[in-house]
């Protein structure tokens, strides 16, 4: 061979076929796809390990107000349920006949004592006035003739012009005049008074609570027109079983708790306790005079705590409490983790709350819960344990 041709021998590379020139490309493109991959996981593990790092870590303790769980005195009561009443709660009734002519007031309406609650018609009454009048003007004339004859009579008969007996018959005529013109005179001054029961004034200050007849319609005597409560005294009513009567005393203080008012308690006085029981419920009527307060109002439900002794329970604040399935309950701090435990409670005083079961004394709790508080939270405590 000559020097060209080992130089193109030297030289030569095989020229790849079709398929060996696919398969290449395919190698290429299968690498470039899994380096895509990659690439997209590497990208999605950086996204989440950046969101993770943003919030608090589980294991980062919170820092929450902690309570001991002590033992306090408490009383012993028994709440009898009772209701607050008007001791001023007036029917107001026509003395009179007659149709209701005016009639302004509307149940609600505040009314002060000697305001018009209503005016009933008094045609019939000035009529029977009348008629009074005129019985005791001819009552006057009669008693008057017949003073005359007395008189005449009395000068004539020492002279024998009359019989004694016509003399006595005048003087009796006299005295019958007499006693006829004082009838008719009390007839008058009763058709009077009547008139004055036309108008029907308020008895005292009070609000008109009930109205029984409209504007038009037929007054009677003794039947209801309306009703007129007085705010100027307010009693609790409650009705006391027998085995509690002894613990009340008439003037002694009392505790009553109205529910409308979020169960806050008003100090009342014992007025009186009504010495007859009934057969069947054994329970005795108790009066309660009440605080002047705005706030109360005749109608509203509520219970009379009734010391009977004191006793030692657990506490916990009520702030602590957390309702969960129905049920109150407490996280209780173990070994700086936070336990969520139900608990059964008992009476509530004030900011407290009595715990009768699941809650033992030396115990520490949360004590107030936030929203994000959960079962398993570490918790770090905040000022000490109060």
């Amino acid at each position: 061979m000559n020097r060209l041709t080992t130089y193109a021998l030297g030289l030569h590379r095989p020229v790849p076929s079709v398929w060996e020139a696919d398969t290449q490309i395919t190698g290429r493109s299968t690498q470039a796809c899994m380096a895509a991959v990659l690439s997209i996981c590497v990208f999605l593990l950086a996204a989440c390990t950046d969101g993770s790092s943003s919030p608090r870590s589980a294991s980062t303790p919170v820092a929450a107000e902690v309570a001991v769980v002590r033992q306090a005195r408490l009383p012993v009561t028994n709440d009898v349920t009772g209701n607050v009443v008007s001791d001023g709660r007036i029917d107001v009734a026509s003395r009179v006949t007659g149709f209701i002519r005016q009639l302004d007031v509307r149940e609600g309406q505040a009314v002060r004592r000697g305001d018009l609650l209503l005016r009933i018609d008094a045609s019939d009454i000035d009529a029977a006035i009348a008629q009074a009048r005129a019985g005791v003007q001819a009552a006057q004339e009669a008693w008057r003739d017949a003073q005359h004859d007395v008189n005449q009579n009395a000068q004539l008969a020492p002279a024998g012009a009359i019989s004694a007996d016509a003399l006595r018959k005048s003087r009796v005529r006299e005295e019958t005049t007499r006693a006829t013109l004082e009838q008719a005179q009390s007839a008058l001054a009763a058709a009077q008074a009547q008139r004055n029961y036309v108008a029907i004034t308020s008895p005292v200050d009070g609000v008109v609570v009930s109205v029984a007849r409209r504007s038009g319609e037929m007054a009677t005597p003794g039947a209801p027109l309306m009703t007129v409560e007085s705010r100027e005294v307010l009693l609790f009513k409650a009705f006391v079983p027998e085995r509690s009567l002894a613990a009340i005393k008439s003037g002694d203080s009392i505790p009553v708790r109205i529910d409308a008012l979020g169960d806050e308690r008003f100090k009342g006085r014992v007025r009186g306790v009504v010495p007859s029981g009934d057969g069947v419920t054994r329970r005795y009527e108790v009066d309660i005079v009440l605080p002047r307060d705005a706030r109360l109002l005749p109608g509203m439900f509520g219970r009379l705590e009734i010391l009977l002794d004191e006793k030692q329970a657990v506490t916990v604040p009520r702030a602590a409490l957390v309702r969960r399935g129905g049920l109150d309950g407490v996280f209780v701090l173990q070994d700086g983790v936070a336990r969520f435990r139900w608990l059964r409670t008992g009476q509530r005083l004030g900011d407290v709350v009595e715990v009768a079961a699941g809650l033992s004394d030396g115990e520490t709790i949360l004590a107030s819960v936030a929203d994000t508080v959960h079962d398993g939270m570490p918790i770090q405590a905040a000022g000490g344990a109060r």
